[in-house]
């Protein structure tokens, strides 16, 4: 079943992390590679594992913010 890409709308069956994504939009997003993520770790496991999570909560908090800010405007834009 092909699905919407969500960044540029182009049909697509591949997911990754749940989220429908073509292959072109895939190779713009720059993922590490696994000897990358495997370089950082090795210079300080603990540190680049608390530094990812730290991010993550933090573009999550950023995001609930802004959807915050966005759904009060379409609120007040409905009155």
């Amino acid at each position: 079943m092909t699905k919407p890409c969500y960044n540029c709308g182009k049909a697509t069956a591949k997911e990754l992390y749940n989220y429908p994504i073509c292959d072109s939009c895939k190779s713009k997003l720059k993922l590490f590679t696994e000897a990358t993520v495997k370089k950082y770790y090795d210079k300080d496991p603990e540190g680049f594992s608390k530094e990812i999570q730290r991010r993550l909560d933090f573009i999550e908090i950023d995001y609930i913010n802004k959807k915050i800010k966005l759904l009060s405007v379409k609120e007040k834009l409905m009155k």
